[in-house]
């Protein structure tokens, strides 16, 4: 009897510890490889704050750890979905069992905390600084010039609104989103000074209900062209477009070859390659741990190729003429060499 209730106990153990493992979005889902895969030495897990299936931000961070996967990394993926209890819980479930943790998303604002308690883990937060960043050796953070890439999409829209409004969609009215309204609007006015700019914010990163909702009341004012940053949600406006009359800019993938079904509605895509700049820090830290860029952050732009413009796949009809697509040529060079200064709102 002694030894049923002993049994009895430790299987008890054994699903308690199971659950308290998976309580981020559920279990586990490792990218893009079989549990068990022999790893380079180095287990990465992603920690997403909302869910994959955005098309965008998201999802080109899931294309840098299956890439890792793919190259004999140990990677692994938790989604969170949204759901604030478990943000802090996820990211210290991770650090547990992880030699690097990748955050992803800027409601993971309790990273600090978290590094502190595991010094021996490597924290990267992903499009996001913190604000007491020095103090962390072992927590480092990405910061995209989003700016820049959103200037370029702006004059392209700036050259093609026929009605001389156009539209920006954010997810929320904070920094990061509105550093690609600030590049946006400095690019589109460039392109075309009379252009008028009206913005909109979904709160959300997911709905694209409330997505489209905001690209209806934004060509209710009579944007003809509506640039994305909101993640899924941002989705809705793409899926709205034709019946809205508007053409769409897509963000962070290039969401013509992303939403084939609606590469007419959607002009190009602004690209910030987030799955490139995680596997360039995973790979260089594990090939040489002194390239670890601890306590600092990593600024990705067009001179790392980490930004860019993209019209869509090679079998897509690209609706950008020619003669544009070489002004935002002239324009991205000029940012290059420091000729044009895009406005931010993030410190440098």
């Amino acid at each position: 009897m002694k030894k049923f209730i002993s049994l009895t106990l430790v299987a008890v153990m054994v699903l308690s510890m199971s659950l308290f493992m998976a309580s981020c979005g559920g279990d586990d889902k490792e990218a893009g490889g079989d549990a068990g895969k022999a790893d380079k030495g180095l287990k990465v897990t992603g920690v997403i704050s909302t869910k994959l299936g955005d098309k965008s931000f998201n999802d080109s961070a899931k294309a840098g750890l299956d890439t890792l996967s793919e190259q004999g990394f140990d990677t692994n993926i938790v989604e969170c979905n949204n759901d604030k209890t478990q943000f802090e819980q996820g990211l210290r479930n991770a650090a547990e069992d992880s030699d690097m943790v990748v955050a992803v998303g800027s409601e993971l604002n309790m990273i600090e905390s978290v590094a502190k308690d595991y010094p021996k883990v490597k924290f990267v937060w992903v499009d996001n600084v913190s604000d007491n960043l020095s103090k962390y050796d072992n927590l480092t953070c990405i910061s995209y010039k989003q700016n820049e890439g959103s200037y370029l999409v702006g004059y392209v829209a700036g050259k093609m609104t026929k009605s001389d409004v156009i539209g920006f969609v954010g997810g929320n009215d904070i920094a990061v989103i509105n550093d690609f309204y600030v590049g946006y609007k400095q690019g589109a006015k460039a392109a075309n000074p009379k252009v008028k700019v009206v913005k909109n914010y979904t709160n959300d990163w997911t709905d694209t209900n409330l997505g489209a909702e905001c690209g209806q009341a934004l060509a209710a004012q009579g944007a003809d062209i509506i640039f994305c940053a909101a993640g899924g949600a941002g989705n809705g406006v793409i899926i709205k477009a034709k019946e809205l009359g508007i053409k769409a800019i897509g963000v962070d993938k290039d969401q013509r070859v992303e939403m084939p079904d609606y590469a007419d509605d959607i002009l190009c895509s602004m690209v910030k390659e987030v799955g490139n700049s995680i596997i360039n820090l995973v790979k260089n830290y594990a090939e040489d741990e002194s390239t670890w860029p601890g306590a600092e952050v990593f600024y990705a732009g067009m001179d790392g190729n980490y930004i860019s413009v993209a019209y869509g796949g090679k079998d897509q009809k690209v609706l950008v003429p020619e003669d544009i697509m070489k002004e935002v040529e002239k324009q991205s060079k000029k940012i290059q060499d420091g000729t044009i200064k895009v406005d931010t709102v993030l410190k440098q």
